[in-house]
């Protein structure tokens, strides 16, 4: 926008004007000692040895979230890891074992125990790691 655009929307806008005694009040604080506004010294390094402390605290707590994250982080790769460990071996055992009973060069003998019925009191060996 120009500014003399600007200007001419500045001055259609309606005049302010001070309340009564505005420029009484003015004059008097400009006659009136002046006043020391100011913290002490003192009390000044005090708060800013609190607000360092508060700073100080924040920050190490947010450190020890980091790394408490960091150790969450970890555990939770090792738990998963653990899972598809036992997982597979899980899938492993599910599947019916074959053990090869021998063979020549035509033919191999293998024996499908997921094909052999269980019969009262049976235990299979191989699920067993028993040798015979």
């Amino acid at each position: 926008m120009e500014d003399q655009r600007l200007g001419d929307l500045l001055r259609e806008l309606p005049r302010e004007s001070a309340r009564s005694g505005f420029t009484t009040r003015v004059l008097q604080r400009l006659e009136a000692p002046e006043r020391r506004r100011s913290m002490p010294r003192l009390a000044l390094a005090g708060a800013m040895a609190a607000a360092l402390a508060v700073t100080a605290g924040v920050l190490v707590d947010a450190r020890r979230d980091v790394l408490e994250a960091v150790r969450a982080q970890r555990a939770l790769a090792e738990i998963r890891a653990e899972h598809g460990r036992l997982e597979r071996e899980v899938r492993e055992l599910s599947q019916p074992p074959v053990v090869y009973l021998g063979g020549n060069e035509n033919v191999d003998l293998v024996l499908d125990l997921g094909k052999v019925g269980e019969t009262e009191g049976a235990k299979l060996a191989a699920y067993h790691d028993e040798t015979f």
